[in-house]
This record gives structure tokens, sequence and C-alpha cells, in this order.
């Protein structure tokens, strides 16, 4: 599981410092944690994989609204429009405070740790296809006898 930020230079040096605090460095087992620095970088990631965490700046998510098409030199250029985050299925998550955001990561990284399978349990199931091949193995050489 990798993490993405995307902001300001103040707002990532802010989501380092919190990821430092809580440790999520260290609970990454095979990603990492990224800076994005270009929108269409971003765009790209989302795309080939939505499924990664993504801390982007609110003040760099377009709203679809009509004061954003009126005033337009008031939405960023660097901006990432907010129907494009929801078609690729990155919900809209509010965090209060910054300990939310490493309760957040936490779950996330303790819900792909509980999905994969435990040595044990691939041991069962090698059992149980070994088990099923020589059942089939047998069935066909009865079959074959007959």
């Amino acid at each position: 599981m990798n993490i993405y930020v995307y902001g300001d230079k103040t707002f990532k040096m802010n989501i380092h410092k919190i990821l430092d605090r809580g440790n999520i460095r260290f609970k990454i087992e095979d990603g990492t944690i990224e800076d994005i620095e270009y929108l269409y970088h971003l765009e790209e990631l989302i795309e080939k994989d939505p499924s990664q965490i993504f801390i982007i700046d609110q003040n760099k998510v377009i709203e679809n609204n009509i004061s954003s098409k009126l005033f337009k030199f008031l939405v960023p250029k660097d901006g990432i429009s907010k129907h494009f985050l929801d078609h690729h299925g990155i919900g809209d998550v509010s965090i209060r405070t910054y300990e939310d955001l490493i309760i957040y990561i936490e779950k996330r990284l303790e819900a792909i740790e509980n999905a994969k399978p435990k040595p044990h349990e691939i041991t069962l199931i090698d059992q149980m296809l070994e088990d099923d091949t020589l059942d089939a193995l047998r069935e066909s050489s009865l079959e074959n006898e007959d």
C-alpha cells in the first residue's frame, strides 16, 4: 500500500510530520509515502490503482458548481476535479483532526493485512487441492479399469 500526498508545500510538510508522529512509515510493509508534484501524475496514479491512499489538500479539490464555472480565476490551475475523484471511487473522507488521519490510515492498513491469506490458511488450501486432486486421480483410474 502506497500513500500519495498532493498539495502545497506547507500541506505536505504537515502531513509528513503527522505520518512520522504516527509511525506510519514503519507500518507500511511493502509501500512508500510519496509526494506528488504534478496534477497529471496524480491523475495517472488514481487511474492506475485507486485503492491506494491519496491524501489531497482540500484546497486542490475543485467542486463542480456554478461558482467554479463563473469565477474560473478562483479555481486553482493544479486542482483536481471532485467528479474525477468520485468517478474513480475515491470517496471524500473528511478528516477533522490529524489524529483522525492516523486512525483512518491504520484502519486501511489493517484491512489490507486482514485480507491477505495467512500462512496456515495457504497450507490448508494446498492440502484441500491435493486431496481433491488425489480423489480425481483415483476416480479416473477406477473409470479406466472398467
